[in-house]
């Protein structure tokens, strides 16, 4: 099984399907834009309301409460503006902010007239919609265009920002089911080459007539599976644990072989050590395979844990297998292969397989960031 790579070639905010599932905090971008409102027409509350303090004004009060009450207009038309474009949520991002771009200075104009015959009625001018003081009015038609225009600029902003970052956390996502896909492949492919190991072992048993020791054997390999199927493939153990399936298996290989013998070295301090769930299964398959299977007797399966520079490095080595070699060119054998594609993928660089052939049996070393459960 193969499965591809997910390229990140970063979010494709001009695609609507893209938007159809939102990853990211809807609420959180409604508060940002709220906020983003509240803070722009409250600053030019304060301001306006300060200058006419400062000013001649001689009724600040009316004057301020006219200024409240335009500045909630305003709001009101900033949500307007709001509503216009989640009616457009379904559009290209491009075609929404064309629209805001359009309808901001329209609706500037809007506001700007009602704010200066306002102020104009306040004055004692009667409201008969006549302008007269044009450049007061130029004035407010130019603060509040921009005024807009900024309100806009920002309010895409955080849009962007937010479907940029909606779109990268999908990609995570994808990445990681990709990733954990390819982590159960790889665990799969283990399982038919471990089980025919296994019934070729009690086979042997039964052919040789150890029928005895083949109900054993299967009784030992039924426990075996009962327990490791309900793995997650991609979860880790502790390192005892890891340890107890194997000895299961290699008392099933002890009853084939009865002169082989059987090391588990494990430090109490690394009892709890997390490794990937039953990475060292083709690696003891391998020993007893291309090691012990191949000896004259008495052979050794050892097994031992040890830490280094804050790395957990665990050992596999068969000894008296005077005729021993690696499997298929110095250790590149699917169970080997199989384990470095689910070290690679669980640890990235941080990890390490090495294969050594030495006089009296083989030797598989891995190591890898040391965590505990």
């Amino acid at each position: 099984m193969n499965v591809m790579p997910i390229l990140d070639v970063g979010p494709n905010l001009d695609d609507p399907s893209s938007r159809g599932g939102r990853t990211y905090d809807q609420r959180a971008e409604n508060r940002a834009k709220i906020w983003l409102t509240l803070a722009m027409w409250g600053s030019t509350f304060v301001a306006f309301t300060l200058l006419s303090l400062l000013g001649s004004d001689r009724a600040p009060g009316p004057a301020a409460a006219m200024r409240a009450a335009v500045m909630l207009l305003g709001i009101g038309f900033c949500y307007a503006l709001h509503r216009l474009l989640q009616s457009m949520r379904s559009r290209r991002f491009s075609t929404r902010a064309a629209t805001l771009i359009i309808a901001a200075p329209v609706v500037a104009e809007i506001f700007a007239w009602i704010n200066y015959f306002g102020f104009a009625w306040l004055s004692g001018a009667p409201l008969a919609f006549v302008v007269e003081d044009w450049n007061a009015a130029i004035r407010q038609l130019l603060l509040y265009t921009w005024f807009f225009i900024a309100w806009s600029g920002l309010y895409l902003a955080i849009e962007y920002s937010f479907l940029a970052r909606g779109e990268q956390q999908r990609a995570a996502e994808l990445q990681i089911h990709a990733h954990r896909a390819k982590l159960r492949a790889l665990s799969n492919q283990l399982n038919p080459h471990f089980l025919f190991n296994s019934l070729n072992s009690i086979s042997a048993l039964v052919l040789e007539g150890k029928r005895e020791d083949g109900d054993k054997a299967l009784g030992l390999l039924s426990s075996y599976f009962r327990q490791t199927l309900s793995l997650d493939p991609i979860a880790d153990l502790p390192l005892w644990r890891e340890l107890d399936f194997h000895r299961t298996y290699l008392a099933v290989e002890q009853l084939r072989y009865p002169d082989m013998q059987v090391q588990i070295d494990l430090p109490d301090s690394l009892r709890d050590a997390a490794v990937p769930a039953l990475i060292l299964q083709p690696i003891i398959e391998n020993a007893i395979k291309h090691g012990v299977a191949r000896s004259k007797p008495p052979t050794v399966v050892r097994v031992v844990a040890g830490a280094d520079a804050g790395r957990l490095v665990l050992r596999v080595e068969n000894k008296g297998a005077t005729e021993a070699r690696a499997p298929r060119g110095e250790g590149h054998g699917i169970g080997l292969d199989n384990i470095r594609g689910r070290l690679r993928e669980r640890f990235g660089s941080e990890q390490e397989l090495a294969t050594i052939t030495k006089e009296d049996g083989f030797e598989v070393k891995l190591s890898f960031p040391l965590t505990f459960l």
